[in-house]
Parts: C-alpha cells; structure tokens; sequence
C-alpha cells in the first residue's frame, strides 16, 4: 500500500515577520480505511475485518530541531487530509512535518521559514 502513496506536500507563507504567527498547510493524498466491511452480505451480513487497516496514526511537527506539536489521530480521520494550523515565527528554520500510519511507514515533508 505504501508504495502508491506520494509524499506529502505543504505551503507556508511568504512574508513572514519575527514574532508574528504564520499559516502552515499541509495536505497528504492517503487512504484511510476502518477495515471494516461485510465480507459475505449474502450468507452472513456481519460487519467483519474485511480490508486491512490503514490509517495516519500520528503527525509530528517540527521548527528547526525542536518538537513543537504531535497530533494523534484514530481510524475516524478522512482520506487525503488537509492540514492548517499556526506556528510563532521565532527564526529563520526549517519547518518539517513527519506522518506516520498504523503500519509505521513514514513520509515527511519540509519547508524553509524566511524571515522578511
């Protein structure tokens, strides 16, 4: 599964002062599946494990070297996720988010904080 999934992709704003809060977006094309489904609806119309489970379990948000927010999440999350949230513009770093799924794949995506 993890083979077909690309890597996440994320905007950040262009003028950004020092000491003021920015805009991340983050959006990630991956499925999310409960697994759950009616494997024979004709002779036994139970809800079972009919696909496996796949979905993002965590997402960890970095600002140069330091952790600055985790966020956990369940099988309830949506297919291909847009993510926004604020950060504080302290200095020029990197800001690198980093999913990982139930299955421990990782992806990670990063872009360059400018200070103007």
């Amino acid at each position: 599964m993890a083979k077909n999934i690309k890597p996440p992709r994320m905007r950040i704003g262009r003028r950004i002062k020092k000491g003021e809060t920015f805009k991340v977006k983050v959006r990630f094309e991956h499925p999310s599946f409960t697994g759950l489904g009616q494997v024979e609806p004709e002779t036994n119309p139970m809800f079972n494990r009919a696909v496996p489970v796949t979905f993002l379990r965590n997402m960890l948000v970095y600002y140069g070297d330091d952790l600055v927010s985790r966020f956990s999440m369940t099988s309830a999350i949506a297919d291909n996720p847009l993510f926004t949230f604020k950060l504080r513009a302290t200095k020029e770093a990197p800001v690198k988010v980093v999913f990982i799924d139930n299955n421990g794949e990782r992806w990670e995506t990063s872009g360059d904080v400018k200070l103007s």
